[in-house]
């Protein structure tokens, strides 16, 4: 039988939830969650689930999801460019919005991503491809939208 079936969901401030989660995260330890909100569609919905761990050396990469620090807020979005050492995080479901941060803001990377108990592969160089594909598509995607409106 499945562990988690019996599992027990409860709902925190988001802010005691990450402050929780940073605690695990500078133990060392690989911290598994539920994906709120649907920014980063298609590769990651709403309830899906994704392991993070802290980057060793603080080391990232194009094409990593990153949980990050953004004015005030914790954001969970694709590393997508570097500009003058700094990161240039987004949603993979936006359509222009872009966060910019420092390194110092990452807080971790995701390692997986599971949907309905089926891995994702989400840190996979095809899927970090493909990410980084759709983000290039976006001028395509909001013309696409305009018209489907």
């Amino acid at each position: 039988m499945d562990e988690n079936m019996n599992a027990k969901s409860h709902k925190v401030p988001n802010q005691l939830f990450f402050n929780l989660i940073q605690e695990d995260l500078n133990l060392g330890k690989t911290v598994k969650f539920n994906v709120s909100g649907n920014s980063m569609l298609p590769f990651l919905k709403h309830a899906d689930q994704v392991t993070i761990k802290q980057p060793i050396n603080n080391n990232v990469n194009i094409g990593d999801i990153l949980l990050a620090k953004h004015e005030g807020k914790i954001v969970l979005h694709r590393l997508v460019g570097i500009k003058d050492g700094k990161l240039i995080l987004a949603g993979d479901g936006n359509l222009y919005q872009k966060e910019i941060i420092l390194k110092d803001d990452v807080l971790a990377i995701v390692m997986n991503g599971f949907r309905d108990r089926k891995e994702l592969n989400v840190n996979s160089w095809y899927k970090k491809k493909l990410g980084m594909l759709w983000y290039y598509l976006r001028p395509f995607r909001y013309l696409i939208s305009k018209f489907n409106s």
